[in-house]
Formats: C-alpha cells, structure tokens, sequence
C-alpha cells in the first residue's frame, strides 16, 4: 500500500500480544516491499518484535525511542533526516515509522508539549510520504494521554485495522488549545533590559547573568544565539529578562510582534522549509534550547526560552 502524503496513526494497546498484532504486520509487509522502516520504542517492544520477526529481525532500523530526540523539536528533525536519507529519492514506496514516545516521569508542560508535537506532525511532515504509527500502551499512558491520542491523530490502528478518531483535532486548532495555557509569572527577582536595539549590550547582559546562574560561557554564548534568532519576531520595544528556575536558566522576551507565527515555526529543518519560509531561525533556537514557549495577547508576544542548568546540560546536537 502506498501513500502520497504523510499518514499518521496511533495505536492503542494493552498488552505485548496487541502490540505484536500491529507491529509485525505493520513492519514485515515494509520489508517486504523493500521500504524503509524505523522503529523506535522500548527496549523490551524492539525484542519482542525482533523475537516475532524471525529471520526479518535484521531487516529494519531501530533504536531506543530516546536516541530520536527527547525534546519534540529534536524528534521532528530526526524523523525529517531518517526520511531524507532512506526515502526521499524514493519513487513509489513509503518510508515506515512505528515511533512511541516516552511519558513517564514528563512534567505537565512537557507532557502537553509532547502532545503539541504529536498533534504537530500532521502538518510538520505533510510534506513527505512517511507512514507513522505511534503506540500507546495503556499500562502506562492513563486514560486522559489515550484520549489526547486520538485527539492528535487521525486513526486508530488495532491490528492490521486501521479506525478513523471521531475526537481528532485539527493540529492548529489543538496548538492554540495548547498555548491558551498561562505561563508560570515571572519572579519578582530576575534581571530584567529593556529591548532598545542595543544588540551588543543585550548579549553582554544575557551571558553575564547566565554566567551568575551557573551557565559557563559556552552554553551561555548559544543562549545569545538562540536569542539573537528569536528576536527577528519581535520590535524592539520590549524587554529581556532573565532568571532560574528548577536549576535551568530561562530567558524571556517580550514586545510586539513583528510578524504573524506560525504555531509550528522552527520544527523543520531549515533545508526542507521554502527558501522564504518564517521560522527558520526559530528552528536553531529550538535546537539549543530545552524548551521554547511562544505567547501572545493582545498584540504583544512572549517567548520564554528554557536552557539547561548546569547539573543538566546536554550536547547540542544538530
């Protein structure tokens, strides 16, 4: 079977024998038909799948779903690289995914940015011929994250059946659902600059705080590159502010937006957007930063970009 556009299916399941049932039909019948197929889930899934498949065990791609990104940002990119190396220059053939996301242990804003993503992907990946199926098993996901998945994908997948959600959302529609939700205040405590155009002082500031944080100054210089990214979207009429929260150092901005947004700018790679597509550099300061939450009311528009503390800084991988 093949597709023109992107598909993108959940599969509920409650126990190793319904994974198996989607599973291997989903990844053998790929095979079979020379596709390119990627699954990324548990470590004990991949050995069940790879002890059902048999001799097809060493025909597919997989990896720990946590080697795909463990932030939305770097998750999208990755299936974006996996699908321009493997299909892309492919005439006629799906490139397969089956892709579960990791929910224990999430905060409540990674867990809704999570499933801002998921609901994202039917718009950020339109544009390739990627088949996904995203598990979802019941002994872990509750009740309210089985009913976001069918709000964020257009089918339910049990077995080889595929079972249109009546409660599927459209993505934009969800996104702002999604961004509807107040930000934490701002502490009494951070440092706050006016944005006057001063580009040079504004760095100065931001490193020298982050640096006070606990940033050392590496990590503190990519912080004023996602920054100086950031600002494109914003007139120079507003304000910096930095501060620490949870042991991460988090930068906001604040002023009028200079241009409208797109509620899933900077989740393609900037090789795949259209040369004049906004968001490009959003995109860079989504890679750095752990976190980005854009905002707007009433014509003013806030970022709040989270950055590792230093008890937690990652490699950024791009």
């Amino acid at each position: 079977m093949n597709h023109e556009n992107f598909r993108h299916d959940a599969s509920v399941y409650s126990d190793d024998d319904e994974f198996l049932a989607m599973a291997v039909p989903f990844v053998s019948e790929g095979v079979e038909l020379g596709e390119p197929v990627l699954v990324t889930t548990t470590p004990a899934n991949i050995t069940l799948l790879r002890g059902a498949l048999g001799k097809a065990a060493d025909s597919f791609d997989h990896a720990e779903t946590a080697y795909f990104g463990r932030r939305p940002p770097e998750r999208a990119t990755e299936f974006f690289r996996y699908w321009q190396r493997k299909g892309a220059s492919g005439v006629g053939r799906n490139v397969r995914v089956l892709a579960e996301p990791l929910w224990a242990g999430r905060t409540e804003s990674d867990v809704r940015a999570w499933r801002r993503m998921e609901s994202g992907l039917n718009v950020v990946l339109s544009c390739t011929n990627v088949w996904m199926i995203c598990p979802y098993d019941t002994r872990v996901v509750d009740a309210e994250g089985v009913a976001h998945a069918l709000k964020t994908h257009p089918a339910d997948v049990r077995g080889t059946e595929s079972v249109p959600s009546p409660d599927y959302v459209d993505p934009v529609e969800y996104a702002h659902a999604c961004d509807s939700v107040p930000l934490p205040e701002r502490p009494p405590d951070a440092a706050v600059l006016p944005l006057r155009g001063d580009l040079n002082g504004l760095r100065r500031f931001v490193v020298g705080r982050a640096v006070e944080l606990g940033l050392d100054e590496d990590r503190a210089a990519m912080l004023t590159v996602a920054v100086g990214e950031t600002l494109a979207f914003l007139r120079d009429d507003g304000h910096v502010a930095v501060w620490s929260c949870d042991g991460a150092v988090v930068c906001e901005l604040s002023g009028a937006g200079a241009a409208s947004l797109d509620p899933f700018a900077g989740f393609r790679p900037p090789e795949v957007c259209a040369p004049a597509e906004l968001g490009e550099g959003l995109w860079i300061t989504r890679q750095i930063c752990e976190a980005v939450d854009v905002r707007v009311d009433h014509g003013v528009t806030v970022f709040r970009l989270r950055m590792a503390g230093p008890r937690s800084a990652e490699v950024v991988r791009w």
